[in-house]
């Protein structure tokens, strides 16, 4: 009895890392460790920060840590004012001299699922703003990327998406956002669960399935 269990649980853990989703969505999809950027107060960096919680940030030049006000053009304004579940209070905005830049995320440990909500400037009268959104192995490897374009309000004011990745295995060690001049708040990072936990939690699925099973047979 004990070994078939296991053997459905393996079959779901299996389905389960085979699964990947990229993330855009109004508010934030899953909970977890969140930086905020309300210990910082315009510090300008071009170089690499430790954020805490085993967050490190690089960028390249012109990066603001503790923004409190940023134009967006047509897409609104953001402000230090703002107060929601999504962000709050200070913020991480971009101004590449180039026109384009990245900002990154590396983990000490691997995540299961990272996100951030963030917004990006758009010229008057245009919707083809574009920023990429991407997820890093340990190695700096491309796991997933995809380009969002967020549109909001010209007379909005702390509007966005939050955007970003889950991955049942677990194997996200960066994350990165590229191109334009854009805004960050509220990085959430969700860890990868102890091994033990993720061993009861499919060995519960595991003994919900057998139950379901007697259930249609009585």
């Amino acid at each position: 009895m004990t070994s078939k269990l296991f053997a459905a649980a393996a079959l779901v853990a299996a389905s389960l890392s085979a699964h990947a989703a990229s993330i855009t969505a109004p508010s934030a999809t899953f909970s977890g460790s969140v930086i905020t950027f309300n210990e910082y107060d315009g510090l300008v960096t071009a170089g690499t920060v430790d954020l805490g919680q085993g967050v490190t940030l690089s960028a390249t030049a012109n990066v603001v840590l503790g923004q409190d006000a940023f134009d967006l053009g047509d897409n609104g304004l953001w402000t230090g004012f703002a107060s929601s579940p999504d962000r709050d209070g200070h913020f991480l905005s971009t101004a590449f001299t180039a026109g384009s830049g990245v900002v990154s995320f590396t983990f000490a440990a691997p995540a299961r699922s990272v996100g951030a909500f963030v917004n990006q400037f758009q010229n008057v009268g245009q919707t083809n703003n574009s920023m990429l959104v991407v997820a890093y192995d340990q190695q700096g490897n491309v796991l997933e990327s995809f380009s969002v374009s967020p549109n909001t309000a010209f007379d909005g004011y702390d509007e966005g998406l939050f955007v970003g990745f889950t991955r049942a295995q677990g194997d996200i060690y960066g994350f990165g956002l590229v191109n334009g001049s854009f805004v960050v708040d509220n990085v959430t990072v969700a860890a990868v669960p102890e091994p033990a936990s993720t061993a009861l939690a499919l060995v519960g699925l595991g003994v919900a399935g057998l139950a379901a099973r007697r259930r249609r047979a009585a």
